[in-house]
């Protein structure tokens, strides 16, 4: 068997999963968290489908 090599997929950096970014309240308009954050959640990369390389 050989093993191909494959380039990290740019969209995640060659991670199979995207973490979710938080950011603070007083960026977004209208909402409020008691901890003052907003998140995103963590999702599978949708360029490379998780799995840390563009084929």
């Amino acid at each position: 068997m050989t093993e191909e090599k494959h380039p990290p997929c740019p969209t995640c950096q060659g991670k199979k999963v995207i973490e979710g970014v938080c950011e603070s309240a007083s960026e977004w308009s209208g909402t409020q968290d008691e901890d003052g954050m907003q998140c995103t959640p963590d999702q599978v990369c949708p360029t490379c489908k998780g799995k840390g390389y563009e084929e």
